[in-house]
């Protein structure tokens, strides 16, 4: 069973996993006020027990720069009012659009032999084409944790590689221990899958998450 979007941030929040300024919310009016009061621009996300891969289904919405365009996308996902009458469990959730760094993986699978691995590396869509990924066994340190982030092929680029922004590694370190932790003390977690986790300096943020119990 998918864990619902409240229980999934407090999940994370226990475990000091820092989610994006995120908001589930009931009409047009309360989106609009939450978007320009973290700014915009911001995602849209309709999220459903019964669909794991939302952008596949055309669920989530990025780059929304202002109220106009907000709204306009609220009427493109209208299905939602009436999708909403039938599956209660359906949030429509409104998130602050992190702009530039790297995106990343982590994920979670709870193995019958070795019990929780966690799954670290590039996020998006370089997850599948690269399959630049380390594995471990729950719990890590944070010694083993930064042994993983140096472990990834594309290592440099959270270095400061051509310009950008040196992504802070101890506080990915950190996140990482964290979920680690978060799947040794939760038994029922199953799977858990982040990705991307946005990562730009001392900002690091989950942006989308699937929690399986």
């Amino acid at each position: 069973m998918l864990l619902s979007f409240k229980e999934t941030k407090e999940l994370l929040n226990k475990y000091q996993i820092p989610l994006v300024e995120s908001l589930i919310i009931e009409s047009l009016e309360q989106g609009i006020v939450f978007a320009e009061k973290v700014g915009f621009p911001v995602v849209l996300k309709l999220l459903s027990n019964d669909v794991l891969h939302k952008v596949d289904k055309g669920l989530v919405k990025l780059n929304i720069q202002n109220a106009i365009e907000f709204e306009a996308t609220w009427k493109e996902l209208g299905s939602f009012g009436g999708r909403r009458n039938r599956v209660p469990s359906d949030e429509l959730v409104v998130q602050r659009q992190i702009q530039g760094g790297v995106e990343l993986f982590v994920g979670l699978k709870r193995d019958k032999t070795f019990g929780p691995i966690i799954s670290f590396g590039l996020g998006g869509i370089f997850v599948e084409v690269l399959n630049d990924v380390v594995l471990n066994i729950c719990p890590v340190n944070k010694t083993e944790a930064l042994e993983m982030i140096k472990s990834i092929k594309g290592y440099k680029i959270l270095t400061g590689y051509r310009g950008q922004t040196p992504v802070n590694l101890e506080k990915l370190a950190e996140i990482l221990v964290g979920v680690s932790y978060l799947a040794t003390e939760n038994e029922k977690v199953n799977e858990m899958d982040i990705n991307p986790l946005f990562a730009k300096g001392s900002e690091i943020a989950v942006a989308d998450v699937k929690i399986i119990i």
